[in-house]
């Protein structure tokens, strides 16, 4: 268990760090979405290769391997579309709630694939987690009575992106469980190399196929592959925590970047809401610590 808390949590405080700078060049720098998810994604896929011939030696990975690797990257594929276009289509206090309710599905998608289901404890460690989340996305005019907090599955019947935004949580729920089997059956750097660099061939890809990828500004694609090489960092210990401990806790867990986004984000971005957002933080950490039992 402790192992997995110092993998997980270090992998997800450096993912906090990674998301506060790609905020910073999507909103000062304006840099596209392409080249965002292209320059990082290579970035995260070489650090995991490199890693891999370090930590591990030469790849060794099960037959089973292949299978579990395609699944797993043609969910991250979509994923990753479905969480642009949720917060493209919609506000994120609207987006971010629904796609933070991930680990509550899990539990559910844990417990069919591998029969894994947390304790007492643990169940409402992750139940508090979730919440916190929820009330760190949401903004502060929105708080303050019942409908308020509703407000967000409200949404669900009129906008397309709070639907995108379900679509998410549901399909990330499934994605994690193959995500392990990944794992399992390879190691946490061939999974990262494997999945991140799929997703980085697909987009550009897609961008080439489609003429965007020549029209776009590519001025910070090696910065941004730098960002990368964290992102690969990130993964590698948050996807070692499933050798350590069961999917509905790591993915609970995973949810500590975003206490590290929202100081960072405050600090360096000035991004404001103080008051709710460390009170939301701290009800996140109780649940937490909550799963340590």
């Amino acid at each position: 268990m402790v192992a997995m808390f110092s993998l997980v949590l270090t992998g997800a405080a450096i993912w906090g760090v990674t998301n506060v700078l790609q905020r910073y060049f999507f909103r000062d720098r304006i840099v596209p979405v392409e080249v965002m998810v292209v320059a990082t994604m290579l970035g995260a896929s070489i650090f995991a290769l490199a890693a891999q011939f370090v930590w591990f030696g030469v790849p060794q990975v099960s037959p089973l391997f292949w299978q579990f690797f395609v699944i797993d990257a043609v969910f991250n594929v979509a994923l990753i579309f479905w969480e642009n276009k949720a917060l493209e289509q919609e506000e994120a206090s609207i987006a971010a709630p629904i796609l933070g309710i991930t680990p509550i599905f899990v539990i559910l998608t844990s417990w069919v694939m591998f029969k894994e289901f947390p304790t007492m404890w643990g169940l409402a460690g992750i139940l508090i987690t979730v919440f916190g989340l929820y009330v760190l996305a949401l903004n502060r005019s929105d708080v303050g009575n019942f409908r308020s907090f509703t407000k967000p599955w409200r949404r669900l019947i009129q906008s397309r992106g709070a639907r995108f935004a379900l679509l998410f949580a549901i399909v990330a729920s499934v994605a994690l469980p193959f995500a392990k089997l990944t794992v399992l059956n390879s190691s946490p750097t061939m999974r990262t190399f494997t999945v991140f660099f799929t997703v980085a061939a697909v987009m550009w890809g897609w961008s080439v196929a489609t003429g965007r990828w020549k029209k776009l500004d590519k001025r910070f694609f090696l910065p941004l592959f730098g960002v990368g090489l964290l992102i690969g960092l990130s993964s590698v210990l948050m996807d070692w925590g499933f050798l350590f401990g069961i999917v509905p806790y790591v993915a609970s867990l995973k949810r500590f970047q975003i206490i590290v986004t929202t100081i960072l984000a405050g600090v360096f971005l000035h991004e404001g809401n103080w008051g709710l957002r460390l009170i939301a933080s701290a009800i996140i950490v109780f649940g937490i610590l909550l799963i340590a039992f």
